[in-house]
């Protein structure tokens, strides 16, 4: 279906799944109202919760942009589809880091790799508008006790900002994963 829409219509879809992940996100969050009911006799034997809309909906959302921005025949939407993917993305890793749930902070681990190896793929001219925002986002994820596939792919978003921002420069580029190069 993505050949078939146009650009605008995509952004509608887009505005759509951002509405859906919102109004989750917003019920997940409502402790008081999730326990009521449960209380009621909800089914289940742990508080409703729309956490498979949450994550569904936003992890659809990266996709759709992510397959925009490095499609030739909607460079001329590239510029709104930066700016939607830095706000949709930062939004995602602010949130993430006042998450106290450990369960809800595991369902938001595949979102934060999604979301980075899908920045890790882009140009380097694209990279360095993505790199500057999340920057200070990472930093504070760094502190989660981390499942190892994020942490590598943390890793790999670091050495790269070094490279891109020349505060690091590899010894030989197609160094083997493992050591001090980027291989993204």
């Amino acid at each position: 279906m993505y050949k078939c829409m146009s650009s605008q219509h995509l952004f509608k879809l887009l505005d759509c799944l951002q509405e859906s992940h919102s109004f989750s996100k917003t019920f997940n969050s409502n402790y008081e109202q999730r326990t009521v009911l449960w209380r009621a006799g909800f089914k289940g034997k742990s508080k409703p919760n729309l956490l498979k809309q949450e994550t569904s909906s936003l992890a659809c959302c990266l996709r759709i942009l992510f397959r925009m921005y490095v499609d030739e025949n909607r460079r001329d939407s590239w510029e709104e589809i930066q700016q939607r993917l830095l706000n949709v993305c930062s939004e995602a890793l602010a949130y993430f880091i006042t998450v106290n749930s450990e369960s809800h902070r595991e369902a938001w681990t595949s979102l934060l790799l999604l979301l980075l190896t899908k920045t890790l793929k882009i140009s380097d001219e694209k990279f360095k508008a993505h790199a500057s925002m999340y920057y200070p986002y990472l930093c504070e994820i760094m502190q989660f006790d981390l499942i190892p596939e994020l942490r590598a792919v943390l890793r790999k978003f670091f050495l790269r900002i070094g490279v891109v921002y020349k505060i690091w420069i590899p010894e030989e580029p197609s160094q083997v994963q493992g050591t001090l190069s980027p291989v993204w």
